[in-house]
């Protein structure tokens, strides 16, 4: 299994000095969002900037970096509808130029009623959510079936997709081979199930073994009752447990560090890495 990171989490730079601190931080590959990761004066969106598209993968190349993943989440849900549509317009964008970066997945959340915050509200988890949800993303599915890539989906337990069967149900009702899915383990537990996280590993591999295409690694402790994200190796969660589950996917997808900044990257990295070998 490969090892990568968020890219912003090495800092926003100019091209050549990012990709070579991907490099530097020993990983593979990344996941991608430009505007956070690339330091570039632009008078249009960058994903649009055919000048940075090429410098940035020249300088990827020669720092042996592959993306894995395109980031262009948004809120599908938020209460402003024109800034729906316009990052609606964006993730088409991204779908339309992913392969100039070496990979066909572009990937999102499922947002929340509170627009900016991405946090739980109580209305997260109704029919109407859920409706709207599907009904931009199947939006998106003409642009990821016209290029060949993926809409790639990632639950998370605030979000209006909070669970491995709800998440189940949103592709199922997709019904199109474009959608595959990220397993961030961290992003589904909360402090009434944390104790359960092999049930949710369990239950991810079950339902999505064909979908699964990226793992987040992130790490738990559990503080004053709630669940507080560390680095990987640094906490509570199973890895030995979700590595050996992953093995057992059709798919081969790339772990990729989110969150994880500073000097954590090479204990986490050198942690992972021995579970790997």
């Amino acid at each position: 299994m490969k090892l990568g990171i968020r890219g912003h989490d090495l800092g926003k730079n100019s091209p050549k000095a990012f990709a070579e601190s991907v490099r530097k931080a020993k990983l593979n590959s990344l996941q991608l969002v430009l505007p956070k990761a690339i330091d570039y004066k632009s008078e249009k969106p960058l994903i649009l900037n055919d000048s940075l598209i090429d410098e940035l993968c020249q300088q990827l190349e020669e720092n042996n970096v592959e993306v894995a993943m395109m980031g262009a989440y948004f809120n599908p849900i938020h209460s402003d509808k024109e800034k729906v549509a316009d990052t609606v317009e964006n993730f088409k964008n991204h779908l339309q130029k992913a392969h100039r970066f070496g990979t066909n997945l572009v990937g999102t959340e499922t947002g929340s009623y509170n627009d900016d915050e991405w946090t739980w509200h109580e209305n997260n988890g109704s029919e109407a959510a859920f409706s709207e949800v599907l009904s931009v993303f199947a939006s998106l599915l003409p642009t990821a079936e016209e290029t060949g890539t993926y809409l790639t989906i990632e639950p998370a337990y605030h979000h209006v997709i909070s669970s491995p069967q709800r998440l189940k149900r949103l592709v199922d009702a997709l019904d199109s081979n474009r959608v595959k899915v990220i397993f961030d383990l961290f992003n589904l537990l909360h402090d009434g199930n944390y104790e359960n996280q092999r049930q949710l590993v369990d239950e991810m591999v079950e339902l999505f073994s064909d979908k699964i295409e990226i793992v987040h690694a992130k790490d738990f402790i559990v503080q004053d009752g709630k669940v507080v994200q560390v680095a990987p190796g640094k906490g509570m969660l199973d890895y030995k447990y979700l590595l050996n589950k992953l093995e057992t996917l059709q798919t081969k997808p790339q772990i990729i560090f989110e969150g994880v900044t500073g000097e954590d990257i090479e204990f986490s990295r050198q942690y992972l890495t021995g579970l790997i070998a």
